[in-house]
């Protein structure tokens, strides 16, 4: 659930490229603060108010040390005060928690749907999965215009350690949207329980239709929208 009006500083511990289009940005974890795999977090600059998207889903898991958030370089004043924020520097949360139940099931098979930086809360969940050596079923399709998958050696190694996580890595470049759509649709089973969509609006949009045109319940499809700012 979110929890709102809060205000938790924060500290950057290390500030990671990715790759060139993506950062990470890890934070000291305040001491006794508790969250679920696939939440999201509200930030702010002390005494800035600068325009822009401010909330970040959390690609570390609940068992890390630190807090991460993982995101796409932008042109945004918030996003260009993300991607010069340097180990030292302080901001502030101002709310975090989850919605629309965006966190797997015990007992409960998944099918995970990412695309680009979406991926970030998959990461946080099945990491989470290997701390506990879970036995849960999850299937991810990971979608990218090019191959370089975040956190791929990670998610590769989970994978290899977790006899019900799989993983199907997508290069969209080129793609026609018959295939994609295949792809996304033969992932509908009576098998699983709950499919998950993190990603830009647009794509979460089409995805809900082929999922549900395949016989996927509306009621058992949960999302994570990534805006562009």
């Amino acid at each position: 659930m979110p929890h709102q009006l809060v205000d938790i500083p924060l500290v950057v511990a290390e500030r990671r490229e990715e790759n060139a289009d993506h950062l990470t940005l890890v934070f000291e974890r305040p001491r006794g603060f508790d969250f679920e795999a696939g939440d999201w977090m509200d930030l702010e600059f002390p005494g800035r108010e600068l325009a822009g998207g401010r909330t970040y889903s959390m690609s570390s898991s609940p068992g890390e040390p630190d807090i991460a958030i993982t995101f796409k370089i932008g042109q945004s004043a918030f996003k260009r005060g993300l991607q010069e924020a340097k180990p030292g520097d302080t901001m502030r949360m101002t709310a975090y928690g989850n919605d629309y139940d965006f966190s797997l099931r015990q007992h409960r098979s998944s099918v995970l749907i990412a695309a680009g930086v979406g991926v970030a809360p998959f990461r946080s969940m099945i990491a989470q999965m290997a701390e506990t050596d879970s036995a849960e079923e999850a299937h991810l399709i990971y979608l990218n215009r090019t191959d370089d998958f975040l956190f791929r050696d990670e998610l590769d190694a989970w994978a290899r350690q977790l006899p019900g996580v799989t993983i199907d890595y997508v290069v969209t470049a080129g793609m026609k949207s018959k295939e994609r759509r295949r792809i996304l649709a033969d992932t509908v089973s009576d098998a699983v329980h709950y499919y998950y969509i993190a990603g830009p609006p647009a794509m979460i949009e089409a995805t809900e239709v082929v999922l549900m045109d395949a016989g996927a319940d509306h009621d058992d499809i949960r999302i994570d929208s990534f805006g562009g700012y």
